[in-house]
């Protein structure tokens, strides 16, 4: 008699979240960005408020990976934050001219993810940590290939947003999620997935403030 072979955290996660997935690559910001037909003062509001995101995705990623007690995963978990990191670059490199500044206020929206990422990573498992944070990568590659899969606009003014998510380096991300997964117990494996979904639920609420704001 055969095992049977134990499903990973992605197949796991995302099969259980799918509704919220499919609200997401269909969010008319993600559907408009596509088609290039977003305001640009849209989109300059979410990128401002992604770019003070990230700083404090990168220092909940650098706590997670502080407190993991492998070696390798600790490697991998600081590599994950340096290139996290690395994505402030890259937005000031090809949109300067949305005013990416540090001194911008976080939005509601805002402010709610990144708060609850670093609550959790001070205050739960290296794997629960990690499934907190994991939304803000796989996510991105999701929406970007199904952008990519749908049909991109010519000349699209927000090409280099989209390439810079169409990667596979965020597959290294999904596989030490699995890692992670596969060594904790039945309890810490389903906070890990609850974690995720509360996670795309920030999400989903950051694209709906981007979009809808009067800020914006």
């Amino acid at each position: 008699m055969c095992n049977k072979i134990k499903e990973k955290f992605y197949d796991i996660a995302i099969r259980e979240s799918s509704d919220l997935i499919k609200k997401i690559k269909e969010h008319p910001f993600n559907v408009e960005l596509m088609n290039n037909t977003l305001d640009y003062e849209k989109f300059k509001f979410y990128l401002q408020q992604d770019y003070l995101y990230v700083t404090d995705c990168t220092r909940a990623l650098l706590i997670i990976a502080a407190k993991a007690n492998d070696i390798e995963i600790m490697d991998k978990l600081t590599s994950v934050a340096v290139g996290t990191f690395a994505t402030r670059d890259y937005y000031r490199e090809h949109f300067a001219d949305c005013d990416l500044s540090d001194n911008h206020k976080k939005s509601k929206s805002c402010s709610a993810f990144t708060d609850f990422f670093m609550r959790v990573a001070y205050h739960n498992s290296v794997a629960e940590d990690f499934a907190a944070s994991y939304p803000c990568f796989c996510i991105y590659q999701m929406v970007v290939r199904h952008i990519v899969e749908s049909g991109i606009a010519p000349n699209n003014k927000y090409q280099k947003w989209i390439d810079f998510f169409n990667t596979e380096m965020i597959n290294d991300v999904t596989k030490i999620m699995n890692k992670l997964y596969e060594k904790y117990s039945s309890d810490e494996q389903k906070n890990m997935l609850e974690f995720f979904h509360s996670g795309l639920e920030l999400e989903l609420a950051f694209w709906d403030e981007m979009y809808y704001s009067s800020l914006s």
